[in-house]
This record gives C-alpha cells, structure tokens and sequence, in this order.
C-alpha cells in the first residue's frame, strides 16, 4: 500500500500579476498575485513530495520534502497573515491563512492519524475500509477549505474588478491527476484486498485443521473473489490503463481456483482423520488378526496417498499465489510510477 495522501491544491492565476515578492498591496491585482504566489509555492513543495514518493525515492528524502513542505505552508501562512487588509477588506486574507492553518494541520496532525491507521490497516477488511475512508475524509476537509478559499479570492476580485483567468496550469493538472489516480487505485485496492484477506483466514484455518473453519473460509473467499470480478469487469481503465485492473483480475481468478481446490485440503484432514483413530485402535491391540492388519495397511496407503497430493496441492497454489501476487505488485508500483506526474 502506497503511502501517499491525494491533497490536492488548486493554483488560481490572474491577469496582470506582477513579479511576486515587490507588491503594492494597495493595488488589488497585486494583492491577489501574492497570496497565489504562496499557495503556488506550496502546491510545488506538495508535487516534489508526492513525485518522490511514487517513484521510489529514499524514505529519507521522501521525509525530508514532507518536512520543506510543512515549513512552506508555514511560511505562507506567515506572509499572509503578516498582509495589510486590502481598502479595508481582510476578509480574502484571512480566509487564506485559515487555509493555510488546516492544510498544515492535515499534513501533520491527520497525517499522523491516518498512518496510525495504516499500521492497523492489513489486520481487517473494515480496517482497511476505514484507513482509506480517513484518506477521503483528508480530501473532502481540503476540498471544502479550498472552496471557501476560491469562493473568497472570486469575491475580493468582483470587489475590484478583476477578471480571473480560468486556465488551468501545469501544476494544477498535475494536481488532479494524483487526486485522480489515487482514488482509482483505492476503488480497486479494496476489491483486491477483500478476497486477499479472506484468503489468509482460510490458512489459518487449514494451519490448525478445522475442517469446518477451512470451508466456512473456502465459501467466503470464492464468494468475495466471484463478486470482485464482477466489479472489475464494470471498471474502465485509468486513462486507458487496465494494468491494475488486469492484475487484480489474475490473483482473484487464482483465488477463484484455489477455493476450488481445497477440497483437497479438507479430504486430507479427514483421511489424517480415520488413520490416527485406526491406529489408535490397532496399537491397543496386541495380536492383531489379518483383516485387522490389512484394514490398517490400507490406512498407511490411504494416509500416504492424501499426503502426497495435499503437498502437490499446496505446492502448486504457493507456487501460483506468488506469481500473481508478484504481478499484481508489479502492476501497482509500475502504475504509481506512470501515472505520478515528475517533478523535482
């Protein structure tokens, strides 16, 4: 699972901007050029870190942009609230440092929270539900804030006749598209992961063999495998990409089949079964009669044979499950990597 957290930042640009840090803050135009200019700067620290953590940068720099990124929004905050009102309006400005106070606050507070979250988040379904459900939620909290910033910077300008350039930037559209990717990825995470945690249940219960927790687990798991193909096959690709998709299709086939093979599993037990009572009873037994020993020599061959194709069985599925799971993470970092604008 990738740690990266989809904020995204919109950069709002205007005609006639000026250089960014000799303005006249009673000129309005130059007023807003400002503030742009530092919600701008920290959408860059914001892709830096993002680029770098999609494309397998060192964890080291990874943390260390977070950290320039923290200090950024900061810093913003700081210029701005240090602003004049503009002809008496401070509303603009102080709608952009409290911005600037609930981004910081996300990146560090919720941040933290949603990587508590995250080292629970393998331990359950629901757990994972609600690790990417605190994501949204980052989301959701940033995008209303951005409103409320976008909705006060349209309103200054109609104040002061300014026109607003609608053209979205290069940085912007990069923005987008890492809110984008990460919320495909998380729509097909969850279908992956529920099959996929399901299946370690069903271990667990073949390691202790509980022939009646393996096929209440063998059930669940092809159920879930079945009704994740079926969300699959109504999925599109990511802009044209069906890699994540195609992989999440392959492992959820394989579980598909191993539920189907288990069978196997739960007929070894139940011959281990009938050999350990048979041999109990013929230990007991001093003399044995010939129809005796040949029922317990049947029981050798039978125990022998369930043996040899349960470790056949077993052999094959690791085999597989680790050719599928090794493609589906390939297919995840190499989608991360595509998808994940470049910026340095």
């Amino acid at each position: 699972m990738k740690r990266l957290l989809p904020l995204t930042i919109v950069t709002v640009l205007f005609l006639g901007c000026t250089s960014a840090f000799s303005q006249n803050f009673d000129n309005p135009v130059e007023y807003m050029d400002f503030i742009g200019k530092q919600q701008e700067n920290i959408s860059k620290k914001y892709m830096s870190y993002t680029s770098a953590s999609a494309h397998g940068k060192r964890a080291k720099k990874v943390e260390s942009l977070r950290n320039k990124l923290l200090n950024e929004v900061q810093e913003a905050r700081m210029n701005i609230s240090g602003m004049p009102s503009c002809k008496g309006d401070k509303e603009y400005r102080d709608t952009a440092v409290n911005f600037m106070k609930l981004y910081y606050n996300v990146l560090n507070d919720d941040y933290a929270k949603v990587i508590d979250l995250e080292e629970i988040a393998e331990q359950s379904y629901d757990d994972m539900e609600a690790y990417l459900m605190a994501q949204e939620k980052i989301d959701e909290k940033l995008e209303e804030g951005n409103k409320r910033f976008s909705d006060a910077a349209a309103k200054f300008a109609t104040s002061n006749n300014i026109r607003l350039i609608k053209d979205e930037s290069e940085l912007g559209s990069m923005l987008k598209q890492v809110a984008a990717m990460h919320n495909y990825y998380h729509d097909v995470y969850l279908i992956f992961f529920r099959p996929y945690k399901q299946e370690t249940y069903l271990s667990e219960a073949i390691a202790k063999g509980n022939i009646t927790a393996i096929e209440q687990n063998k059930n669940s798991l092809l159920k879930y495998a079945q009704e994740g193909l079926e969300k699959l096959n109504g999925m599109k690709g990511f802009q044209g990409d069906n890699s994540v998709v195609l992989a999440c299709k392959g492992i959820l086939n394989f579980y598909v089949k191993e539920a189907e093979k288990i069978d196997r599993v739960s007929e070894y037990f139940l011959t281990k079964e009938r050999f350990e009572a048979t041999k109990k009873e013929f230990d007991k037994k001093g003399n044995s009669s010939k129809a005796e020993v040949d029922a317990y020599n049947k029981a050798v061959n039978d125990i022998n044979s369930a043996s040899e194709a349960y470790n056949n069985n077993n052999q094959y599925l690791n085999q597989s499950r680790k050719e599928y799971l090794d493609a589906w993470n390939r297919a995840v970092t190499d989608f991360f990597d595509t998808h994940t604008p470049r910026y340095k």
